[in-house]
């Protein structure tokens, strides 16, 4: 299981992640999670990914579990930093 944590910039952007995130889980055979406070966030679902934007300063985990697990990891933190959401 690899886990990564990083801080969402207070002031989140309105970018809609779900296209791109959901082609970066397809890519990889490791399930992820994206832990915010008390709820798991599923981001292949469309619906869930739509709540990123509502976490503005929070700490977010994102965690996987498989045999990529961390390319997988990366490649969600970076596409989140890519849009302005994180460092």
């Amino acid at each position: 299981m690899k886990t990564i944590g990083i801080p969402f910039y207070p002031e989140t952007p309105a970018i809609d992640e779900s296209v791109a995130l959901k082609k970066i889980c397809q890519r990889y055979t490791s399930k992820a999670t994206i832990r915010i406070r008390n709820e798991e966030l599923n981001p292949s679902l469309a619906q869930e990914v739509a709540q990123l934007s509502k976490c503005g300063g929070d700490f977010v985990q994102i965690v996987a579990d498989g045999p990529d697990e961390a390319q997988l990891v990366a490649a969600i933190h970076q596409q989140l930093a890519k849009d302005k959401y994180c460092y």
